[in-house]
């Protein structure tokens, strides 16, 4: 369920929201929602009662201005804009199920609509009564003066009909009864309108949105599955590209190779492999998750930089980072698929001697920067890759950090190509 008391995904809303319409960022029958509808519909009904009573009022006495039909106006104007979207909060803080709320909802918005009805049949007459006892608009017998208002053409006593009328001798237009059709009219009409300032037609609004957020669910959902796989590709594919055979199979070649011509640097490749598969299987097993360190990141690093090294004399490395780095947190798999790159792209092709440093500092605004660098053949000398890796990296921090994270290459000025790593503050 979505927080009622916050803001709907601009996905269902939308971002084009002025004044009369923000209430709608919030979801339908919500305190926001409510307390935004009110505000708007209650300030345009003020206005339009006030230009309408304002004339009917000013231009004439007290007593003979209809302040009954204007207070029985501002009720069936105001009493369905209050009723029906309050019990509709007091429904959705209950949190039923969705089939008892739709229900609880309409039920709701009805309650509001009969009220009104109830109030225009019963409730109106003792109204203007009072009302014109009040300001003492009565007649002789204490009954009010009735008059007819036309808003925006005219307001007039009544004429008395003649006496000669057979059955009217004496009454006043109001008082002959309206035809059935008449009083039909009036009440479709008034219940259609009490109906939309209850809250009728948000109840489709609040079918929308409930469909609407099922919908960004799944979608989310899928893109939550997506990432999962997307990770757990990319750390079997570093797996395989750190253990397969054929790197286990150089390794051990290059160890049976030295064993005949340099004992002691054939002990050193093992005593290197077995650091680097200790360091970097348990890690790769594990679940990957976002709360890796850099201290166990660069820890692989090394691992992995001192087996090339002693498999190719010519590279030489170095990882720098200071003390106060190594707990701050670092995604996985992400530096050493850097300091693969820069070797298989930047150190083998190279001819002769070659270095890759790994350096972590702090930036100035508390965020973390790793570098990972080589002085080797560059861009476009390298043979195979498809970038896979590099994506792969992109698509993790996005989905991690959004904008807040950065992967940058660029082009060395003596060559090679440096892989900046810039992760935002904890």
């Amino acid at each position: 369920m979505h927080p009622l008391d916050a803001e709907l995904p601009v996905a269902l809303t939308g971002s084009a929201h002025g004044w009369f319409t923000r209430y709608r960022r919030y979801p339908v029958f919500s305190a926001p929602w409510v307390r935004g509808r009110i505000g708007v519909f209650a300030l345009v009904l003020l206005v339009a009662l006030l230009l309408t009573a304002s004339p009917l009022v000013a231009r004439q006495p007290l007593a003979e201005a209809p302040l009954g039909a204007l207070a029985q106006l501002a009720v069936q104007l105001f009493a369905p804009l209050l009723i029906g979207p309050l019990l509709g909060l007091w429904v959705r803080r209950q949190g039923w199920p969705e089939t008892l709320e739709r229900n609880a909802l309409a039920a709701a918005v009805a309650t509001a609509v009969l009220a009104l009805l109830a109030f225009h049949q019963f409730g109106s007459e003792p109204l203007k009564q009072a009302i014109a006892e009040a300001t003492g608009a009565v007649d002789e017998s204490g009954k009010r003066k009735r008059v007819a208002v036309s808003i925006g053409i005219s307001m007039s006593a009544p004429p008395v009909l003649p006496a000669s009328a057979p059955g009217t001798a004496g009454r006043a237009e109001e008082d002959i009864p309206l035809s059935a059709m008449t009083r039909f009219s009036n009440g479709v009409t008034s219940a259609l309108f009490s109906f939309w300032m209850a809250g009728g037609v948000a109840l489709w609004g609040w079918r929308r949105e409930r469909q609407g957020l099922a919908a960004l669910a799944r979608e989310q959902e899928l893109e939550r599955a997506q990432a999962q796989r997307r990770e757990a590709e990319l750390r079997l594919s570093v797996l395989a590209a750190q253990v397969e055979p054929h790197f286990l199979f150089n390794t051990l070649a290059g160890v049976r190779s030295a064993i005949a011509t340099d004992p002691a640097r054939a002990s050193e490749m093992i005593d290197h492999l077995v650091d680097y598969l200790r360091a970097a299987i348990p890690r790769l097993r594990s679940s990957g998750d976002t709360d890796a360190t850099l201290g166990a990141q660069l820890e692989i690093v090394r691992a992995y930089l001192g087996l090339m090294s002693a498999r190719m004399p010519r590279l030489s490395w170095a990882v720098q980072a200071d003390d106060d780095l190594l707990a701050l947190r670092c995604p996985p798999l992400m530096l050493i698929s850097l300091a693969e790159n820069a070797v298989k792209h930047g150190a083998e092709p190279k001819v002769g001697p070659v270095r890759v440093q790994v350096i972590a500092q702090r930036r100035s605004d508390g965020g973390l920067e790793v570098t990972v660098a080589d002085d080797g053949a560059g861009f476009g000398a390298s043979v195979g890759g498809s970038g896979l890796g590099l994506s792969n990296i992109r698509e993790r921090l996005r989905q991690i950090h959004g904008d807040a994270a950065a992967l940058v290459l660029k082009a060395l000025p003596d060559g090679g190509v440096a892989a900046t790593l810039s992760l935002p503050p904890e």
